[in-house]
């Protein structure tokens, strides 16, 4: 059983609060369930967190298996019986010994009853259970008939046959989408075939080609799928539908747009369960961290973060909610749509149809006595403007910002009828990011650069380059291999700029200067910005080089 001991290792780690571990003990009192359990239940931790700590506790490696692919001959050395009742998942054979995931690393008769099964020493490492379970079912029906495999033989079927189950091929390209962590699936007519891609961490790749003739019965099961007009073809539409795949509820939202090669079609994935992450996991520098987590401290003002769509805006505001004490703190947070339940925040999900927007709900925020509000997005001057009102009387306000740079925040939010002193008041900090594809632990190369090789790419931060102890700089390329199909990545990170508001720039807000004086005023007194921190990543080995130059 997980005893104290975990509360107090969340706690070191700054993942909990003193107040939070306390409310789970009252909780445990009447329920006599595992500490760590009733965390999570509570929502205070994700179960990632709960097995990052078991990790650190039996001093083990912490795997996300989200970024990782089993070997299908690994796989095959432990019948998934065994697999599903002891929540285990074979992974790989590394130094002669059988690497195993596992939520519970402390049975010996298990590490015993593996080592019969399998012929090979027991190495652990930490997953959490409901990953495990997941993809134990999943990675273990596909042994013998994988998904990519019934995909080619539906399209080598349709070749040759009229009839196809369009049905179950659609679910299994849905399917191999959700496997391969598709975040957007594209469907593009062209003059003899109809060609499927994928877009995995950002990137698009060419997954599939269908003949010509499928398209037509794919755009049509697609639109009644999410109740869309099948007679029109002649101009856009939207819609939705919900999906099911291994016990995981999935909205995916659909758009058509009529070509000159016929209808093409996108898919966005979006998991109901959206998935919390502290700052740090994100790729939040420590010391960034202090003094984000510094600002949400203080009574009052507005924190923004900025980015293009799908840079992570929400999972960074979701994750800076995770900083504030909530049993100490009335937070109200306001939304469109409400990705993920937190625990004790008060959440409003707007709703379009009966008028309900962001501005009114704002209205009536102010008669719930809030601490904090959280904004899903400033879209229009109204939210704007009673937004920053909210900063300047007494309130925390988060909120995302569609945009490229932090300093140009202060002019968007000017060029949205925010009068100028009551924003120099109120705005406290910016950050804005992008995302880099983390490289993969499993087959990234070491190579060496010298001092002037990295200054070409990193100008900006030379004296950084030159202070390095070494002459030869050790980064990392991407490779490819099994574990990350080949990509040479698994998962992403963010990419970091980040001010906090001082007196003298408030004084340059007020006196109306230009996006590039303040720009030249923040590198002036030492501020980091955004290659700054992709340098960083890349002297750690987390991305590379070329990936850097692609994002920046």
């Amino acid at each position: 059983m997980v005893t104290t001991c975990i509360g107090e290792i969340l706690k070191e780690m700054d993942i909990i609060a003193e107040e939070q571990i306390e409310a789970a003990l009252h909780v445990q009192v009447a329920t006599d369930d595992a500490l760590g359990e009733i965390l999570v239940d509570l929502n205070f931790i994700t179960t990632d967190e709960l097995a990052t700590a078991i990790a650190f506790q039996n001093e083990l490696e912490y795997i996300d298996l989200d970024n990782y692919v089993p070997i299908p001959e690994v796989l095959k050395l432990l019948d998934k019986e065994f697999a599903m009742l002891h929540m285990l998942i074979p992974l790989k054979i590394q130094d002669d010994k059988l690497i195993v995931a596992t939520s519970w690393p402390n049975k010996e008769e298990t590490n015993i009853e593996l080592q019969k099964r399998t012929n090979h020493q027991i190495e652990f490492v930490i997953s959490d259970s409901t990953t495990i379970g997941k993809y134990v079912q999943f990675y273990y029906e596909q042994l013998d008939n994988s998904v990519e495999n019934q995909i080619n033989d539906m399209i080598k079927l349709s070749v040759v046959e009229e009839k196809v189950d369009v049905i179950s091929f659609i679910d299994l390209i849905i399917n191999n989408a959700i496997k391969d962590r598709v975040s957007d699936i594209h469907i593009t007519p062209e003059k003899f075939t109809s060609h499927i891609f994928f877009r995995i961490d950002g990137v698009l790749k060419h997954y599939y080609s269908i003949p010509e003739s499928l398209h037509d019965q794919f755009i049509v099961r697609i639109k009644v799928l999410s109740k869309l007009d099948i007679a029109q073809h002649l101009l856009p539409q939207d819609g939705d539908f919900s999906y099911e795949f291994l016990q995981e509820n999935y909205n995916i939202r659909v758009s058509s747009i009529p070509t000159l090669n016929g209808e093409k079609i996108a898919l966005r994935l979006m998991p109901e369960n959206f998935k919390l992450y502290s700052l740090e996991h994100l790729g939040f520098e420590d010391e960034l961290v202090e003094r984000i987590s510094k600002d949400l401290h203080k009574p009052s003002g507005i924190i923004v973060v900025i980015g293009a769509s799908g840079s992570g805006k929400t999972t960074t505001m979701y994750a800076m909610l995770r900083k504030i004490d909530v049993l100490r703190r009335n937070v109200i947070s306001v939304e469109d749509p409400v990705e993920y339940r937190l625990p004790f925040v008060n959440q409003i999900q707007i709703n379009t149809s009966t008028k309900y927007t962001f501005d009114k709900a704002l209205h009536h925020i102010a008669r719930q006595d809030p601490d904090v509000i959280a904004i899903g997005e400033i879209l229009d001057e109204e939210t704007a403007k009673l937004a920053i009102r909210s900063s300047a009387t007494g309130h925390l306000i988060l909120s995302t910002l569609s945009g490229s740079s932090a300093v140009t925040t202060i002019s968007r939010l000017k060029d949205l009828g925010v009068d100028k002193y009551m924003l120099s008041d109120g705005l406290l900090s910016i950050v804005s990011q992008k995302l880099l594809r983390r490289l993969c632990n499993e087959c990234k190369e070491e190579v060496e650069l010298s001092k002037d090789e990295l200054i070409q790419s990193f100008t900006e931060s030379k004296e950084t380059i030159i202070s390095l102890e070494d002459e030869k700089i050790k980064i990392y390329k991407a490779v490819g291999c099994k574990h990350c199909r080949d990509s040479g990545y698994a998962g992403r990170i963010s990419i970091v700029e980040f001010f906090q508001v001082d007196d003298n720039i408030r004084e340059m807000i007020e006196r109306d200067k230009s996006s590039t004086e303040i720009q030249h005023y923040i590198r002036s007194v030492g501020y980091k910005d955004m290659k700054a921190d992709a340098l960083q990543k890349v002297l750690k080995g987390v991305s590379s080089l070329e990936e850097v130059k692609r994002i920046i």
